[in-house]
């Protein structure tokens, strides 16, 4: 069954007192694999399955809860990664599996966007600190391989990040941003994003922030009838 009609018929069923019934744990589920195939995306139902795995730790799937954090992470830089964390009891979250996704989420949180792209393309090497994240940087690339579009979701994270912090940027920097995206795939985003092609396409003129930064003096009046009951209590008795 389609994502579109998955989603037509859970919408429906979780209206109201039965949003949290545990008899649709199976369809949500089955509604998460079909996002995954489809490379599409509900909030509301990904969040609600992971609440009522809360509510029934019986019917608890790691697989699933494993499918939605990786979904949240494609629509960064929204909330969803965050409020989705939230949802896991703490029992769960020590599962090798789950701590791949949140020290990924980390990486991309911060906007480390080389990491990333090393960890996609293989070439990342692990550090020799006790606490290195990514020991078997191989695991992530083949967590990420069934999830259609993910690449071309933290391309468009990185842009909307790109918009926010650059003012001009030069092609090579955007391209290795973006993963070594090829001149063509640069083109076509950063025209999407509105970005002007300076200096024979080499230089991408982004925004110009000072323009929408806008100063605010605050004046704050305040009248002597505010203050003097504060001013009389603190004034010391006087003495005969």
């Amino acid at each position: 069954m389609s994502f579109e009609r998955l989603q037509r018929d859970l919408h429906e069923a979780i209206e109201g007192v039965n949003r949290y019934n545990p008899e649709n744990v199976a369809e949500l589920a089955a509604c998460v694999q079909a996002m995954v195939a489809e490379n599409k995306y509900d909030k509301d139902i990904v969040l609600t399955i992971l609440k009522l795995y809360q509510l029934n730790p019986e019917r608890y799937d790691e697989n699933v809860v494993r499918q939605v954090l990786l979904k949240t992470l494609m629509v960064l830089p929204s909330s969803d990664f965050a409020l989705a964390k939230c949802l896991i009891d703490t029992n769960r979250i020590g599962s090798q599996e789950l701590r791949r996704i949140f020290d990924l989420g980390a990486v991309l949180e911060s906007c480390n966007f080389a990491v990333f792209w090393k960890l996609m393309k293989g070439t990342y090497k692990p550090t020799t600190n006790p606490n290195e994240p990514f020991k078997v940087p191989a695991e992530i690339s083949k967590m990420i391989k069934p999830m259609v579009g993910f690449e071309d979701a933290i391309k468009h994270y990185a842009c909307r990040v790109i918009s926010v912090t650059f003012q001009n940027i030069e092609k090579k920097l955007l391209s290795s941003l973006l993963g070594g995206a090829s001149d063509k795939e640069v083109t076509a985003l950063a025209k999407k994003f509105g970005w002007e092609a300076k200096e024979n396409g080499e230089v991408f003129f982004v925004a110009n922030h000072e323009g929408t930064i806008k100063t605010r003096n605050i004046d704050e009046k305040i009248q002597f009838s505010h203050v003097a009951d504060l001013l009389t209590s603190n004034v010391p008795p006087l003495a005969f």
